[in-house]
């Protein structure tokens, strides 16, 4: 005895019929040992030779849905055949003419339809809970699976492969193909290979990128037309040797951040121990071998020890070596930014002492020093969130072209995030997450401004020692910098305006310690090395 799928197998097609049952007018067909199927209301009628297993009773649509009937798509370069293979139809929907896309369930049954009209208006007909791929009922297992972003490209990919291999389409584009292949998790894993073959345009690539991730490692490529929009753009201007080309050369997805060591044979030769961007100070950069971009620094001191006059120099050092800045001072207005950049480059502490230029002097320098580029500023208006902090830095660096970002401090940030999670820990450990990635999706070096806890004993403003345990709410402040630096007190004399740099982790080279000694210029403002005549960097 045969089954029904048996008895197709084994018979040749003969001629289209109407049928009696749903009165269609061609989609009844007659194979020639007598049997007839309708592939509309799905009625088995076997022939005088052959003996079936179970005759199948004829299916009524559901009161919802809609009959059509099967035709060629001519403005498409889309064959009666194929449509007729994927049960895609044209018909009438509430006066209008619309092509009609099939969604069958496991049983063979028409659970719902998706109609387009000429101004591509779609409507879903039936229950949408049921809509799976397009054409996912035609099969079950195979080597490779070619998914597409819609049913007129699928029939497209199908047809150029004379309809022979699983071709299947997302049901509503690539906005929800992610969730589509998700639904068809189950079915996806009866093929070895799955080829995802969306649209050439932005939003295209950009689904299948996501769609991928999403996927079995392994078993994903992405296939990429040549030249041309989508398959059936492909399919009109007779490409479809460029289809199947698509589909053979589609290339193994691998996730963001895995490189073969094939890859980088180029490039292990390049010298990179010293960058060409430094710090103001030499010993600092004999340490760190110099500032690198994808790097967040820590900067940490004790109150009122010099975090922020350190700060403005190593800023004013990057603005004048034509690096471009960003400062989001968040402890001082701006005005006071500025004056003490000014200051730094006319060597007065107009900060402290305003009447130490004249108001020609200041306006000279700030034309000067701003003439051919600018520093970003960030004006908080009051509203200081983690989310605006990090929206305005992302907008200095890929905005503005800022490489060299200062944010200080952490700690007013932090005071702002607000939520059912009141640990500063997790708090500090979200902030830090998030500026951590945010820096290397920029490719940007941020300057984080740190607190420090009190030391057990002498206190940091009495000379006491900066140390990694001593960065204030969380170690994440410390394990996610690639550098962490700390200024402290002359321990002999912590009145003397000199103070001690120290590297206290650097992730680049691992040289950490002593870093030379700076001393603080309480008429010019500027934080110098020591042992250094020259105050301008």
């Amino acid at each position: 005895m045969l089954s029904i799928q048996e008895t197709h197998n084994e018979s040749a097609f003969v001629m289209h019929v109407s049928c009696e049952s749903c009165g269609s007018k061609d989609n009844a067909a007659i194979y020639d040992d007598g049997h007839t199927y309708c592939f509309g209301c799905q009625l088995f009628t076997p022939g005088d030779d052959v003996e079936v297993v179970a005759a199948t009773k004829p299916k009524k649509l559901h009161k919802d849905l809609i009959q059509g009937e099967y035709a060629d798509l001519v403005a498409r370069s889309i064959r009666e055949d194929t449509c007729r293979k994927y049960d895609y139809q044209v018909g009438e929907y509430q006066g209008r003419p619309v092509q009609i896309e099939n969604y069958r369930d496991d049983n063979g049954e028409i659970r719902v339809q998706k109609t387009r009209d000429k101004d591509k208006n779609f409507t879903v007909l039936g229950d949408s809970i049921h809509m799976c791929l397009f054409g996912q009922h035609l099969w079950t297992t195979g080597k490779k699976l070619v998914v597409t972003e819609g049913a007129i490209d699928a029939l497209s990919v199908s047809q150029a492969q004379h309809n022979k291999w699983p071709v299947v389409s997302v049901p509503n584009g690539a906005q929800s193909a992610k969730k589509a292949l998700m639904k068809a998790w189950d079915f996806l894993g009866g093929f070895e290979e799955i080829i995802l073959m969306f649209d050439s345009d932005e939003a295209g690539q950009k689904a299948a990128l996501e769609c991928a991730e999403s996927l079995p490692v392994g078993k994903c490529k992405i296939a990429k037309l040549s030249g041309y929009k989508d398959p059936n753009e492909a399919l009109q201007a007779g490409g479809e040797a460029e289809i199947v080309n698509a589909i053979w050369r589609a290339k193994d997805w691998r996730p963001d951040g895995i490189v073969s060591t094939t890859e980088l044979r180029s490039s292990i030769t390049d010298a990179d121990e010293h960058s060409t961007i430094t710090y103001p100070y030499p010993k600092l950069n004999e340490l760190t071998r110099g500032i690198r971009p994808s790097t967040l620094v820590t900067i940490c001191a004790g109150s009122g020890v010099g975090k922020s006059t350190l700060v403005t120099e190593i800023a004013y050092h990057l603005h004048r070596h034509d690096q471009k800045v960003g400062m989001l001072m968040l402890e001082e207005q701006n005005k006071r930014t500025v004056r003490g950049l000014i200051g730094l480059h006319i060597d007065k502490n107009i900060v402290q002492d305003y009447e130490a230029a004249s108001k020609e002097e200041v306006l000279e320098a700030h034309d000067e020093l701003f003439e051919t580029q600018e520093i970003q500023l960030f004006d908080s208006k009051g509203s200081i969130s983690l989310d605006i902090v990090i929206n305005r830095i992302q907008y200095m660096a890929k905005a503005m072209g800022c490489t060299h970002v200062f944010l200080d401090h952490l700690s007013i940030v932090v005071s702002s995030m607000t939520g059912k999670v009141t640990d500063e820990r997790r708090l500090i450990d979200d902030a830090m997450t998030r500026l951590r990635t945010m820096v290397q999706e920029l490719d940007i070096t941020l300057f984080l401004v740190s607190h420090l806890t009190r030391p057990q004993g002498k206190g940091h403003e009495a000379g006491g020692k900066v140390e990694l345990s001593q960065l204030r709410g969380s170690h994440a402040i410390a394990q996610l910098a690639d550098q962490c630096l700390g200024l402290q007190m002359d321990a002999e004399d912590p009145t003397n305006d000199c103070r001690d740099l120290v590297v206290l982790k650097n992730r680049f080279t691992g040289q950490v310690g002593w870093a030379g000694r700076l001393k603080y210029n309480r008429e010019s403002g500027r934080l110098i090395d020591a042992d250094s005549d020259n105050s301008r960097f």
